[in-house]
């Protein structure tokens, strides 16, 4: 009996627990790294990351934190290189940090 409540108990837990994974708390922002400076916010966390292929491509990865008081933004920037180190992509997208809301089509 004991050990048929702890399953019910178990199953009931493990599906509350479930992510929704439309649910979003960065939302994209058409700002840049410049208009965020300008308008006050001040960078409080950075980190780079490095992928290399076999082939000699490398791709770097930033990321920014910036934040004006309770204002956070999060900048990410992706850059792909050749062997000769030419940059061959380069994406920057900057979102800000919402309440929980549902994604939807065009969010």
């Amino acid at each position: 009996m004991r050990s048929s409540f702890t399953i019910l108990i178990f199953i009931f837990l493990a599906k509350s627990l479930l992510a929704d994974p439309n649910i979003d708390q960065w939302q994209d922002s058409s700002k840049t790294y410049r208009d965020l400076i300008d308008e006050g916010f001040e960078i409080k966390a950075y980190d780079t990351s490095t992928i290399k292929s076999r082939e000699g491509i490398v791709v770097l990865f930033f990321v920014t934190v910036l934040q004006k008081d309770t204002e956070v933004y999060e900048c990410q920037e992706y850059q792909t290189l050749d062997v000769n180190m030419k940059t061959l992509d380069l994406s920057i997208m900057c979102r800000e940090l919402t309440q929980p809301y549902k994604r939807g089509v065009g969010t």
